[in-house]
């Protein structure tokens, strides 16, 4: 799905240094457990986001939290998920799950909300630091 989008593949950002992605906890490994042509579609859709683009099937998961979005694919069997917040010039993939029905399981947002809150404390932590080393000089 995301592979197939032409107007996307046009726009230009080659002179800007691509946005860094981490991905959080265990969802490396579910990722890497996804069918191969899903973690293709899924990984170039990733690339998108780190090139400033915006991946033509996202969409917000406001359950989560604010600046929330889920990529979306699919195959013959599942539906496959990342979760992601882009934070302070970071894109952090929160949560890569499978699905068999239309909403997303409980479980599934209770683990991105964790990871989110992760994700922000540690924001707020690097802030106050920062600000301390200010202070020092």
């Amino acid at each position: 799905m995301y592979t197939s989008n032409k107007k996307s593949d046009t726009l230009s950002n080659d002179d800007k240094p691509l946005v860094p992605i981490v991905i959080q906890a265990e969802s490396r490994r579910a990722l890497r457990g996804f069918p191969a042509s899903v973690r293709q579609d899924l990984g170039y859709a990733l690339y998108q986001l780190q090139r400033g683009q915006t991946p033509p099937d996202r969409k917000p998961v406001r359950t989560v939290g604010p600046g929330v979005y889920e990529l979306r694919e699919q195959d013959a069997e599942k539906w496959y998920r990342v979760l992601y917040v882009r934070e302070g010039g970071t894109i952090h993939v929160l949560h890569c799950f499978e699905k068999r029905s239309n909403a997303i399981e409980q479980k599934d947002i209770e683990t991105a909300r964790t990871r989110l809150k992760r994700v922000l404390e540690a924001k707020r932590e690097e802030k106050r630091i920062a600000k301390q080393a200010l202070r020092r000089r």
